[in-house]
């Protein structure tokens, strides 16, 4: 496969571990460039951003209909593994259900950050719930998987995406870069068949969400932290969007301030996290 990586050196302190980006749904490794990329350079990382196969430069478009979760495993585990650098996973939303899948398969992470993600357990009870308190973002999305996103109604996937906090040009500008996406992940990703793993196969894990976000209640987020042990952050007003939310230094400095703690570890572990 011919994956698209969109790589930003580390600047100032060197550190231990490289970062790799895992997208969404619909989107690519350009969600990442404007902010989270730059930003986490800034403050020593070597930052990948990858596009999945038949998302952005990737290849595989005209095979997109048949790709599984296994498949993006698959490719997240060929760009890490290209590295020869340890690797800590950042996944957002469906990009965390591939991170997740990875660690089920036998990947080695340094940490995983699970960034408004797809809860262990998977999406079907946030589905219901949306079906009923949501209904027309419930529809926008089945239009999604079968037309792509131009063809919705945009004003309704701004609130599900952004909650309403970029305008409507933006928005637009936005759903323009927008792609197609698997109906076979769409439907692996409700939970019918496992793809989390236990939680002592999981390395360090980091949990983060929007209070605001459409997509992944406050509900999966708890559940996805209490499966891995770890604590659930909840910003603040944030959308699931985070990395292109107005507040998305918000996200970034929480994941920043968790990528220390590694850092931190000790004396023992933090080699070990070098070798």
């Amino acid at each position: 496969m011919t994956l698209e990586v969109l790589s930003t050196p580390g600047r100032g302190r060197a550190r231990n571990v490289d970062v790799v980006l895992v997208h969404g749904i619909f989107v690519g490794a350009w969600i990442w460039q404007p902010n989270f990329m730059p930003y986490l350079a800034e403050a020593g990382y070597n930052v990948h951003a990858m596009s999945l196969r038949g998302h952005g430069a990737s290849c595989g478009r005209d095979r997109l209909a048949t790709a599984t979760l296994s498949d993006y495993t698959a490719d997240l585990m060929e760009v890490s593994t290209s590295l020869g650098r340890p690797v800590v996973a950042v996944g957002h939303s469906m990009g965390g259900a591939v991170v997740q899948h990875a660690i089920r398969s036998g990947a080695s992470f340094s940490g995983a950050a699970l960034l408004a993600s797809v809860p262990p357990g998977g999406l079907m009870a946030a589905n219901i719930a949306m079906m009923w308190a949501r209904p027309k973002l419930w529809r926008e999305l089945s239009v999604m998987f079968t037309s792509g996103v131009l063809q919705t109604d945009l004003d309704v996937l701004r609130d599900g995406l952004f909650s309403n906090r970029i305008d409507a040009g933006a928005f637009a500008r936005f759903a323009e870069r927008g792609g197609g996406e698997s109906p076979l992940v769409g439907f692996e990703l409700q939970g019918m068949r496992p793809f989390a793993p236990m939680p002592w196969q999981a390395p360090r894990m980091l949990v983060m969400g929007g209070s605001e976000d459409r997509f992944i209640r406050r509900e999966d987020l708890w559940a996805t932290a209490i499966w891995y042990g770890a604590d659930a952050q909840v910003l603040d007003g944030l959308s699931h969007t985070l990395m292109l939310d107005p507040d998305w230094k918000a996200a970034a400095d929480g994941l920043l301030s968790w990528l220390e703690t590694l850092e931190a570890r000790p004396e023992g572990e933090a080699a070990a996290l070098s070798a």
